[in-house]
């Protein structure tokens, strides 16, 4: 009895110490992706980037993360062993930590459902074939959706902002801004981190849910603080297409927008695949629309990869 009460807490432990490591990496990539949006459209510093991305964070997972808890296990396979567990959170965490060393997008939600299905198969697992063709399909058609919900958006508020004076168009741009964005963190805590908050509790149990809600997103608060500036949103905002304040505001509504759908539905959702998509969108609303199709089709190719190479790890990892 004692050695397997030794055991479990040494699980559990171990279990806790890398979902607390994977909800730091997701706030380097993902909330890094917000904050360079934000302060690279010129309208927050990186500072109120970051406070509003926190606060938006805690929020979401506080409120609607508990939605998220049988999207993996329950809904594509039956709960694996807790080494099924650690080895889905260790392959997350190396693939995601890849990306975002290249400075692509990585998504903390495809890695985990291709880490998952991979420690399922490699476990004889029932796999629910028509779960796991749902998420596939809907990751696909959610960026679609977001790029026109953007497109459509960004037009009809340009033509608003065309009757205002300068001082407010500023003001509308601000407040706007600064709104949805809150809306993308919100939907990145709800779904992202009750994603990862969700899969941890099958393996350590509800009775400490609520402290682990909060720890895991005090953890992801710590990476976009502290590397939040390294920022893959950077990268793509800044190098890939340049948005008008109005772009920003339509990419990031219709983005949240998308989320949010998915964690109605415990859809593992990545908000850098929805941005990418409305970022597309308000581009394209407009004439004249430079981009760079490389560093795109380098960002879509990563939607393939990221849940491809999770997969692979972790069935290998669990045969070893």
């Amino acid at each position: 009895m004692w050695f397997w009460s030794s055991s479990r807490r040494a699980m559990i432990e171990l279990l806790l110490i890398l979902a607390a490591i994977l909800s730091f990496v997701f706030g380097w990539n993902n909330s890094s992706f917000l904050i360079g949006n934000l302060s690279g459209s010129g309208l927050l510093t990186v500072r109120d980037s970051i406070l509003l991305s926190v606060c938006g964070l805690l929020v979401g997972v506080l409120l609607e993360g508990s939605k998220m808890v049988k999207s993996l296990s329950g809904a594509l396979a039956p709960t694996p062993s807790a080494l099924g567990l650690e080895v889905t959170f260790a392959a997350t965490i190396l693939v995601t930590v890849a990306l975002t060393v290249a400075a692509l997008p990585a998504s903390v939600s495809a890695a985990m459902v291709g880490a998952f299905l991979g420690v399922a198969v490699s476990s004889a697992l029932r796999v629910n074939a028509g779960q796991a063709y749902f998420v596939i399909s809907f990751w696909f058609v959610a960026p679609l959706l977001t790029f026109f919900v953007a497109l459509g958006l960004h037009r009809f508020l340009s033509r608003i902002v065309s009757n205002f004076s300068l001082l407010a168009v500023d003001s509308f741009n601000r407040v706007g801004v600064i709104a949805t964005s809150l809306a993308v963190a919100y939907t990145l805590g709800a779904n992202n981190v009750g994603l990862i908050y969700g899969t941890a509790l099958g393996g350590l149990g509800s009775a400490n849910a609520l402290l682990v809600a909060v720890g895991l997103t005090l953890f992801a608060m710590v990476g976009a603080a502290l590397l939040g500036k390294r920022n893959v949103s950077g990268t793509l905002g800044d190098k890939m297409l340049a948005l008008t304040p109005q772009g920003v505001l339509a990419a990031f509504f219709s983005s949240a927008l998308l989320v949010w759908v998915g964690t109605q539905l415990a859809v593992p959702m990545s908000i850098s695949y929805c941005l990418l998509g409305g970022m597309l969108g308000s581009a394209y609303s407009t004439r004249l629309t430079v981009v760079n199709r490389r560093l795109a089709s380098e960002s879509i190719a990563t939607w393939i990869v990221t849940p491809v190479a999770a997969f692979a790890i972790a069935y290998v990892a669990l045969l070893l």
